[in-house]
């Protein structure tokens, strides 16, 4: 029995040593710590700060163990960081697709112009030959220009072959495409809803193709690129007006030309 008191006397005398230990190994711990910082690089450890900053989050002071030069900012992002941060909820899609937008409106403007300035230019000529009346030329819009001509002027009641009156009103078409390299056309032909059987044209639709075919011929002969010109026919699918009367049936027997702009 005496013997586990003295034990238990110098364990109690001797405890101190644990303490004495722990308070050793903390010193150790630091001095290395110090060591360490003393000798990293300056601008990989303002990195690794600026990242634990990030990643802490904290209010307003440092966010460091040890006081630096430097303080921590108090936004969850640094100053550096956020001006780089573009506004994305101001962009819109299209905005997006089209960076230059500036220089889009630009051309077209442009092309509106140009258009307006062919539209007067027909205007002018169908004026001077009288045409006016068997001509309509719609106001330019989206890079195109409509232009209708009546069917009658254009063509017997029936057939494809050309009135020969109806040539120098082509001409005025060929003449301002080859003096405006930039547009297309697109020849359309169009018919009323009176049905048509013939060997040759067993309905509307092979009428106006062969209508629409035949002016894009006429075009080819005046000197007009082939790859300019596409020919569409529309049979009656597509009428201006109801069909109602002989005069609304009148104005759908027509061939349309869609001069388009070609951005380049």
């Amino acid at each position: 029995m005496s013997h586990l008191r003295e034990l238990i006397k110098e364990e109690r005398e001797q405890g101190w040593l644990t303490t004495y230990a722990d308070l050793m190994t903390l010193l150790l711990v630091f001095f290395v710590l110090l060591f360490s910082m003393s000798t990293v690089k300056k601008a990989e450890f303002e990195e690794t700060r600026r990242s634990l900053t990030l990643a802490l989050d904290s209010a307003a002071g440092s966010n460091s163990l040890i006081e630096l030069d430097a303080q921590a900012p108090s936004d969850r992002i640094p100053e550096e960081l956020r001006k780089e941060q573009l506004p994305a909820r101001e962009y819109s899609l299209e905005d997006a697709n089209d960076p230059n937008s500036a220089a889009a409106i630009q051309q077209r403007i442009r092309i509106q112009q140009e258009l307006d300035k062919t539209t007067k230019e027909l205007k002018q000529s169908f004026q001077l030959m009288s045409l006016s009346d068997s001509v309509e030329i719609a106001t330019p819009k989206d890079g195109k220009l409509r232009l209708r001509m009546k069917g009658s002027a254009l063509f017997e009641s029936g057939s494809a072959q050309f009135d020969r009156r109806s040539m120098p009103m082509l001409d005025v078409v060929v003449n301002v495409l080859r003096q405006n390299p930039n547009y297309n056309v697109n020849i359309q032909g169009h018919t009323d809803d009176q049905p048509i059987e013939t060997p040759q044209f067993p309905s509307n639709w092979e009428l106006s193709a062969v209508r629409a075919t035949t002016v894009l011929r006429y075009f080819m002969r005046g000197g007009l690129d082939p790859e300019r010109l596409t020919a569409t026919g529309y049979g009656d699918s597509l009428p201006v007006e109801p069909n109602q009367n002989s005069a609304a049936r009148a104005r759908n027997r027509r061939i349309e030309f869609v001069l388009e702009h070609q951005v380049k």
